[in-house]
């Protein structure tokens, strides 16, 4: 049962980041292509499915988020991620200021490549 929501939470990894950066190149050519249904409901399901996979990766382990450092940091950092997301996507359609759409998007993305890191290496940069 693991493996299978390793993978899935592997794929649903590589999805979010990819809509982080499909969301940032349509909101930087305007504003009305965010409001595409698809564009607005699809990161939301990849995102669910990613804190499904969490869950289910950490109850099929029998394990508690603040078990080990580094899952601890990838918890923090991937609230990080969401708030950084969510930031940019708000200036982006001009809820919040437009001068904070570039540095929330590279703040989001090294939030994103954080996690791969610490995904990979099992050892925490800060915890």
């Amino acid at each position: 049962m693991f493996a299978a929501f390793k993978h899935l939470h592997m794929t649903m990894a590589v999805l979010t980041v990819l809509f982080l950066i499909l969301r940032f190149a349509y909101g930087m050519r305007g504003a009305a292509n965010l409001n595409k249904k698809w564009l607005k409901a699809l990161p939301h399901v990849v995102d669910f499915l990613l804190v499904v996979s969490i869950l289910g990766m950490l109850i099929s382990l029998s394990m508690s988020p603040f078990a080990a450092s580094w899952v601890t940091e990838k918890l923090v950092v991937f609230i990080l991620y969401i708030v950084f997301s969510v930031i940019m996507v708000l200036s982006l359609r001009g809820r919040m200021s437009r001068s904070l759409r570039v540095p929330a998007f590279v703040l989001a993305l090294a939030s994103w490549l954080w996690l791969i890191h610490v995904a990979m290496s099992k050892s925490a940069v800060l915890l």
